[in-house]
């Protein structure tokens, strides 16, 4: 794999905390807008500059990208940014509870993008492609890096453990989510060039674990730049701004389904129906979370059932007999009707990292009838699909910890 260092824009280490921005999926916009509006230094002026503006302004319009690269500039020339002098990589550390994962912040080449080295497992919208086009045509940003994992390299393991253990982080803070954020700035050109090339010699291929539209976005941005290749004063467009992490070092959650209405049939009917797939027995723990594949929990009006998948009920590829295939088209599509997961109102995903109690509390309280507990896709689920060039059903993974973003920019010099 391609990897390259830059000149990173940073915020100045005492602001790090209030300039960097927690992922989108912890925070609505409704929260992200009140928070900004307490935090001039939030990031999120700058990724998500429709904050700024009201609640009917359409999402590409070009006003809010403008906003957006004024608001950034801003930033760099109040001191609240500042830019390395010489090109770096970034060592990025998450650690969260008893977890720690550590990867590597750089530039990615779109050529192993368009040559299918960096490996994807979701279909993009083209909606979310086109606003995340506008925003690096107008910014020329790259803000918020793309979650990549690859196979472990113990060569590139032990020279970033050099790293972390010989100098001090430039940044070292815990998050709101209480995570704690370390990064060290890689600025010596042997080290540099070590990294750059063990990843060129160990690493054939990255998979995205979360950033599929940045990616897709970054690639399209490339597309259209390509024809002034040779007239710019670098070729900076053909990059995108990743973190790679080692698989053994990621944990992946389950991501639970809560449903809304039975789809108009009666508590004894929809159990009958469902038993003509499953298994369904009284769970003889609650709450009942699946400790193997192929088995659910099921929270039906207050009460715990075990689910486990009849034999022959659903094929034995790799997309087909993932949980959350199986648990879409046995039941949530032919019983309840629901078609698309990721439009329907009548279905919410709750990630494993909340508890069973978050899953438990929509039923007890009467806004839902039934939820379902899943057991976690596997890091080895995830690395097959993506190489059969599959896709997997929606919401079927959840990372955690999650990058922030902001704290490690990436600005195209053209």
């Amino acid at each position: 794999m391609i990897i390259k260092s830059f000149k990173g824009y940073r915020p100045v280490p005492e602001l790090a905390l209030k300039v960097a921005l927690n992922p989108n999926n912890l925070l609505n916009e409704l929260d992200r807008r009140e928070e900004a509006r307490k935090n001039p230094y939030s990031f999120a002026h700058v990724v998500k500059p429709r904050i700024n503006f009201p609640d009917d302004t359409p999402k590409t319009e070009q006003q809010l990208f403008d906003f957006a690269h004024r608001y950034f500039l801003k930033m760099v020339d109040d001191g609240t940014i500042v830019r390395d002098e010489k090109p770096a990589l970034y060592v990025y550390r998450l650690s969260m509870d008893n977890h720690t994962q550590t990867g590597l912040i750089c530039c990615l080449h779109l050529k192993d993008y368009q040559d299918g080295k960096i490996k994807k497992h979701e279909h993009t919208r083209a909606d979310k492609e086109n606003e995340n086009v506008l925003h690096i045509r107008s910014t020329l940003l790259n803000s918020n890096p793309v979650f990549l994992t690859y196979e472990p390299v113990d060569e590139i393991d032990i020279e970033i453990g050099f790293i972390t253990n010989g100098e001090i982080p430039e940044y070292d803070f815990v998050n709101e989510y209480k995570v704690r954020q370390e990064i060290w700035v890689v600025k010596h050109h042997a080290a540099i060039d070590r990294l750059t090339n063990l990843f060129d010699q160990h690493v054939s291929c990255s998979y995205i674990a979360d950033g599929h539209h940045r990616a897709a976005a970054a690639a399209i941005y490339a597309k259209e730049m390509h024809d002034q290749e040779g007239k710019l004063k670098s070729n900076d467009f053909n990059y995108m701004l990743g973190c790679l992490f080692p698989s053994n070092q990621l944990r992946i959650y389950d991501y639970n389904r809560i449903v809304k209405s039975l789809n108009g049939h009666s508590e004894k009917d929809f159990l009958k129906l469902v038993s003509e797939k499953f298994e369904v027995k009284e769970a003889s723990r609650s709450p009942y979370d699946p400790s193997k594949p192929h088995r659910f929990g099921m929270y039906l009006y207050n009460k715990w059932y075990k689910l486990k998948a009849l034999e022959g009920t659903y094929p034995e590829d790799a997309v087909g007999s993932l949980d959350v295939s199986i648990l879409q088209n046995n039941l949530l599509d032919p019983i309840l009707d629901i078609k698309d997961p990721r439009i329907d109102k009548r279905i919410d995903f709750i990630p494993g990292i909340k508890g069973m109690a978050a899953l438990e509390k929509p039923v007890l309280k009467g806004k839902a009838p039934v939820a379902f507990s899943l057991f976690p896709i596997t890091i080895e689920e995830l690395f097959t699909i993506s190489d059969l060039n599959e896709v997997m059903p929606p919401k079927s993974t959840w990372f955690e910890p999650k990058l922030m973003s902001g704290l490690v920019i990436f600005k195209m010099e053209l």
